[in-house]
């Protein structure tokens, strides 16, 4: 029924409309621009098929209805992102989204790729400052390690008593980290880990993903597709269904990671 509904540009803006709550036929002809009889004859195919049915003067989804236009619009929302950045996927190393959030790629669809340019080499970096310095909470996932993040990261904790950091990392970054930081910062960062500021968790090596979280933005970085990571692009998004995105991505690797304590 799926390949039935999504052969028809007809079809799919009408079941768009039903899921919408757009549902008489006068209502239906105005937000499509289509005819009442051809509204009107795929709406009697369809209540046929079972995907729609007529409640005095409105159509609505069946049951299974809903069911074909919540994978309909989600495999329209999916090419579309495919669409769009299109020269990003293929560049880069998709090995470490899963399977289940690589078929959910649709939600981010509203969103852009920050990318460097010549005369502005840090944008990607300057646009990911300025989102982190709005946030409430930062979840992190990263197998490298950036001077100019960690400073990020530290100026954030020091000067904002109230933003929450979670990162994920791996072994090797994190040794990093403590090599790289004096005694009173690294007493400061055990001391904001008691307080629950800030949480470490430990990743294996061979993750291959830059992502971040906040309540209010996700900002994706991949790694090339036969190297290191891309430092010059960023997908990022304030879009609401790409957030939710990026937090089930963290809480998918948060159960794969271990506790990290000094």
């Amino acid at each position: 029924m799926l390949r039935y509904t999504s052969s028809s540009s007809t079809r799919i803006k009408i079941l768009i409309c039903l899921s919408e709550g757009i549902q008489t036929m006068e209502e239906l002809k105005k937000e499509t621009g289509i005819t009442t009889s051809t509204i009107s004859n795929n709406l009697s195919n369809m209540e046929k098929k079972n995907i729609t049915s007529k409640v005095g003067e409105k159509y609505v989804l069946s049951p299974i209805g809903n069911i074909i236009t919540c994978n309909l619009i989600e495999n329209i929302k999916n090419a579309g992102v495919i669409n769009k950045f299109q020269k990003f996927w293929l560049k880069h190393d998709l090995s470490s989204i899963p399977s289940e959030y690589i078929k959910k790629m649709g939600d981010l669809y509203n969103s852009s790729l920050v990318e460097s340019e010549s005369g502005a080499i840090y944008k990607p970096h300057e646009t990911y400052s300025q989102l982190l310095l709005k946030s409430k909470y930062v979840k992190g996932v990263s197998p490298i390690l950036s001077s100019k993040f960690l400073k990020l990261f530290q100026n954030m904790i020091m000067k904002n008593d109230d933003i929450t950091v979670e990162l994920l990392l791996t072994q090797d970054v994190i040794n990093q980290i403590i090599e790289g930081i004096d005694f009173e910062k690294l007493k400061y960062l055990n001391d904001s880990m008691s307080k629950g500021k800030v949480k470490l968790g430990v990743l294996d090596d061979d993750v291959k993903i830059g992502l971040t979280v906040t309540d209010k933005y996700l900002s994706l970085g991949l790694f090339h597709e036969y190297g290191e990571y891309d430092h010059t692009k960023d997908l990022i998004s304030d879009d609401g269904d790409a957030v939710a995105w990026g937090n089930q991505l963290f809480e998918y690797y948060k159960t794969k990671s271990e506790k990290f304590g000094f």
